[in-house]
């Protein structure tokens, strides 16, 4: 089963713009949000990913209006309207990634034209589920949209991957704003980061997953996501490869030899490549059972090898598989966020009643 709060966010996307700007917009569009399902920090080691888009996501209205080159910005989350012109740098505000967005593709009209934008979202930030990938995508979206730009989905996810690393400051890969371009509701999308290509991988028939927040958010600008991303590099360095994702399970002696902690993050990336590929085959075949198993092995690499989860997903992924689902990990880039539970549909309710007695800091953000 798959539901989608689209439809609802586009209204209150253009309802919200003709509150603040009192006219309506000429463009309103949506991006959804995604869940990892398995290989996770592997996308900016050239590995595979298996997310899945959400029916959670952001829908942005836009509008011309105003001085040349001013773009005011608003958000019904967010008090005021940033008023944000082209050219400009990022200010670590929220509005930098439909800033970024917009500069990315249609930097020479931002001088021509002013814009007025309202944003409108369910996704919650710090839940590691790339709310800041759906505003980049969504505002490059409805921007094409407004200029008349053909815009080709992967062309637009790699533009929105340099908003995010040469904009914003965050150096992620590339599984984010690809699964929300390019990613199809109702199924995972299988993706090779190295070469981009992808299809889509059926979720298994009477299963379902469900997206529960841990309690605990994260910023990842602000969290060791960055220095993981150095280490992998100093890891390649270490074993004379140009991206960890050229290594095999053939090679974790040697991945062993190298100095702590640059073998455990080696080995994860290694380690977490093999599941996504086993993971894939699972869902091929309809094999529930086996990709709730890959989905446990996988949260326990992100704990002991990148060292990535945080107490209280522990304690949740590890009450979840107590309680009867089939698997359980952490998901994002992790330091809290979120977690991704598989459960028989028939256990739906019950479970998500139960789990959120034991934590009631959870919310219980998506059931797909």
């Amino acid at each position: 089963m798959h539901t989608s709060t689209e439809d609802d966010l586009i209204r209150v996307a253009r309802e919200g713009y003709e509150k603040h700007y009192g006219s309506a917009p000429e463009v309103v569009r949506f991006a959804p949000g995604r869940v990892n399902l398995l290989g996770e920090h592997t996308d900016y080691n050239g590995g595979f990913v298996l997310p899945m888009p959400l029916g959670l996501g952001v829908a942005i209205a836009i509008g011309r209006g105003g001085a040349p080159g001013d773009i005011r910005i608003s958000s019904g989350e967010f008090e005021g309207v940033a008023l944000r012109h082209g050219n400009e740098a990022a200010t670590g505000d929220w509005s930098d990634y439909v800033l970024g967005g917009l500069e990315a593709l249609v930097e020479d009209e931002l001088d021509e034209a002013g814009l007025m934008v309202f944003v409108h979202g369910n996704l919650p930030v710090g839940a590691g589920l790339s709310s800041s990938a759906a505003v980049e995508v969504c505002t490059i979206r409805a921007a094409a949209e407004l200029f008349g730009i053909s815009l080709d989905p992967v062309d637009l996810a790699l533009m929105a991957r340099k908003v995010e690393n040469e904009f914003v400051g965050m150096p992620c890969g590339i599984m984010d704003q690809f699964t929300v371009s390019v990613g199809a509701p109702g199924s995972a999308l299988f993706l090779d980061t190295r070469t981009l290509v992808h299809h889509p991988a059926p979720l298994p028939d009477g299963h379902s997953f469900l997206v529960i927040h841990s309690g605990v958010s994260h910023q990842l600008t602000d969290s060791g996501y960055a220095t993981r991303v150095a280490e992998c590099r100093a890891a390649c360095a270490a074993l004379g490869v140009a991206l960890l994702s050229d290594l095999g399970v053939e090679d974790l002696p040697r991945i062993d030899a190298i100095p702590e902690p640059l073998n455990r993050r080696a080995r994860h990336i290694v380690t977490d490549n093999r599941l996504t590929r086993e993971g894939l085959a699972a869902l091929e075949a309809g094999d529930a059972e086996t990709f709730g198993r890959l989905m446990i092995e996988s949260h326990a690499t992100e704990r002991d090898n990148y060292e990535i989860t945080v107490p209280e997903t522990d304690a949740q992924v590890e009450a979840a598989v107590e309680m009867g689902a089939l698997g359980a990990r952490q998901t994002g880039g992790g330091f809290g966020g979120a977690i991704v539970v598989l459960v028989a549909e028939s256990d739906v309710d019950g479970f998500c009643a139960e789990f959120q007695k034991r934590f009631p800091a959870t919310r219980i953000l998506a059931v797909t």
